[in-house]
């Protein structure tokens, strides 16, 4: 019990610190202090720790992925193609509430680390003249970003996940229909339900013929990227390498131009993904997960409790998918039956990973959708807690039934 207090401790000062609009890489940085401290790590320790997550590889790569990201949504942007982009998907959808949730999902079938700022452009253009919040906006994004990740067999989190209970990811995949139904009704009700229909361009829609060709050649970067990395099994950061590079070539853009695309950069992301890897690596090398998960089990809580709460923690800590099964399932298989599917416990941890996934303040899609939009963490956790109650709700009658 004393190791749960300490856990709730933690995850008690980030929301406190965020509360008071603390930078959130210091945050994390002062979290994984505390962590390591009361889970007996040595303050030397730590900063190796640290230090060791700073220069990581890992680390590195995410870094550079994130920045290629943003500078290729800020080439999009400046040479107009995400204008044309979006205006063709508004003479093909004229109700732009569906065009809001489309973007971000379309762009959530490429498995990448800290994606929602490659919609995010896409979707503030979309809300043009629809008087939304940031914080509705903010939401939208990150929700609908993450929605394939439920049942995308070609998601690591979904593959790892698959590979530790020891079935094929596409089986996987199908038996976690229910969350993804679930995923994509959460979104809709407290995302888009309220917005009003737009008429802007009713009986104005341009020759569909025209307006295919406009969405080819505005679409073809992000295509590119999706061709690279998942057909041809590029690595994303030569995909994304190679597509920028397109663009370049394409548009003829000269270095006084990319320099001005340069300086618009939101570089303040970079303490924010270090600060998480950061918080990450002493959280393992602490073994406060493992700690924590294992204090679960001892206070007899039910098991279906216990498989659907130890990858919640793990998820809600780390903010990434694959650390959350990595370290969660590994604990709470053992105490599931064989047949994982058919009892329905591999939904229920599933599940349990996804929901903390989604509502971890560390998840970099919802720390950079957030700040992109500059809302108000309040506000976007309005609507993450009732949509991620939904999820909670469909698993448990689906477990149930099962």
């Amino acid at each position: 019990m004393f190791d749960i207090l300490k856990l709730v401790g933690v995850l008690a000062l980030i929301i406190v610190l965020l509360r008071f609009r603390w930078n959130l890489g210091l945050t994390l940085l002062l979290a994984a202090g505390a962590a390591g401290l009361l889970f007996g790590r040595a303050p030397k320790d730590l900063g190796l720790d640290a230090l060791a997550a700073t220069v990581d590889a890992t680390t590195l790569r995410l870094v550079g992925i994130v920045l290629l990201i943003t500078f290729m949504g800020e080439i999009l942007r400046s040479t107009l193609q995400l204008e044309g982009l979006v205006r063709s998907l508004r003479d093909l959808f004229v109700d732009r509430r569906w065009l809001l949730a489309l973007i971000p999902l379309l762009i959530g079938l490429l498995p990448m680390v800290g994606g929602a700022m490659f919609s995010a452009p896409m979707v503030e253009e979309a809300s043009q003249d629809l008087n939304l919040s940031r914080e509705r906006k903010t939401f939208v994004n990150y929700w609908f970003r993450h929605a394939c990740e439920t049942a995308f067999p070609l998601y690591p989190s979904l593959v790892l996940a698959a590979g530790l209970m020891g079935v094929p990811a596409r089986d996987l995949a199908v038996s976690n229909w229910p969350l993804l139904l679930a995923a994509l009704v959460g979104g809709i009700v407290f995302g888009l339900l309220g917005i009003r229909r737009d008429h802007s361009t009713d009986g104005n829609r341009s020759d569909r013929k025209q307006t295919l060709v406009l969405l080819l050649k505005s679409i073809w970067p992000i295509a590119l990227v999706l061709v690279l990395s998942l057909a041809l099994h590029l690595d994303l950061l030569l995909s994304l390498v190679l597509t920028i590079a397109a663009l370049i070539g394409a548009h003829r853009l000269g270095p006084r131009q990319l320099w001005s695309m340069l300086k618009k950069m939101p570089f303040d992301i970079v303490p924010i993904i270090v600060g998480t890897m950061i918080f990450q690596r002493i959280l393992n090398t602490s073994g406060v997960i493992e700690v924590a998960s294992r204090a679960f089990s001892d206070l007899g809580i039910p098991v279906p409790i216990v498989v659907f709460a130890v990858p919640l923690v793990a998820g809600l800590l780390t903010g990434l998918a694959v650390t959350a099964f990595a370290i969660g399932l590994p604990i709470v298989l053992p105490l599931c039956p064989p047949d994982l599917i058919g009892s329905g416990y591999s939904l229920l941890a599933y599940a349990g990973g996804y929901a903390g996934l989604v509502l971890s303040p560390v998840h970099l899609c919802l720390t950079l959708s957030r700040a992109y939009f500059r809302a108000s963490w309040g506000g976007v956790y309005r609507r993450l807690v009732p949509a991620a109650a939904l999820l909670l709700f469909t698993v448990t009658v689906v477990f149930l039934l099962r």
